[in-house]
């Protein structure tokens, strides 16, 4: 399917298998079949259908992808949501997901941005939020830094409704805490990488965004 990257993802009908890939990849599966389990009912993300320890099935939900959108000149509005959704998320008592990974004040959605939201198709609101295989407990700033982030790197053109992000979520963290986070998160992602295959392309790719990240003023 459009914008799957890591995991091969495809479609079957009413239902949406994703295979995963790369290091720690039954681990990765297991963290997301049991998160969606868990936000059921509590946020707009797909149901679990099926599937075994590194595949996941979950049901096919329609909408227009926040990615395009932004691209379409619609960024005010997919930020105003994405903040939205970062509140509710991050209000929510963390303790009927527990398992996951590490401690922390929030569930932290780990890969956050417009790249895997999807809105209503006949306005912004959320109809779902895709990918949490690397969702853990941890501080606000990280989901909130690294929407900032998928902004700056991709839609640089939007960079200016920023601030859309922030109203919408209640808080604007420092940019000290943003940029770290942001530069954190690059790392993580360059070691990522290495693990799966050192002499790949994706380590200097992450190597150059952090350093990218590195360089950005507020």
């Amino acid at each position: 399917m459009r914008h799957g990257y890591t995991n091969d993802t495809t479609r079957d009908g009413a239902s949406v298998a994703k295979t995963y890939a790369g290091p720690g990849a039954t681990g990765r599966c297991a963290v997301e079949r049991k998160v969606l389990t868990s936000l059921a009912g509590l946020l707009p993300v797909p149901a679990v259908r099926g599937g075994d320890a590194e595949t996941l099935v979950v049901e096919f939900v329609s909408g227009r992808h926040g990615q395009d959108l932004m691209g379409a000149g619609f960024a005010r509005e997919i930020l105003s949501g994405c903040g939205r959704f970062l509140r509710h998320l991050h209000s929510i008592d963390p303790v009927p997901v527990l398992g996951l990974a590490s401690r922390g004040e929030v569930i932290v959605h780990g890969d956050f941005g417009p790249n895997n939201v999807l809105f209503a198709e006949d306005g912004f609101a959320v109809s779902a939020v895709l990918d949490w295989e690397f969702c853990h407990l941890g501080a606000p700033v990280e989901d909130l830094a690294w929407c900032e982030w998928i902004v700056r790197a991709h839609h640089p053109q939007a960079r200016a409704e920023l601030p859309s992000l922030f109203a919408a979520y209640g808080r604007t963290p420092a940019w000290a805490d943003r940029q770290d986070s942001m530069v954190r998160r690059c790392a993580q992602l360059e070691q990522f990488c290495r693990e799966w295959d050192p002499a790949g392309g994706g380590v200097e790719m992450w190597i150059e965004r952090g350093r990218q990240a590195s360089a950005w003023r507020p």
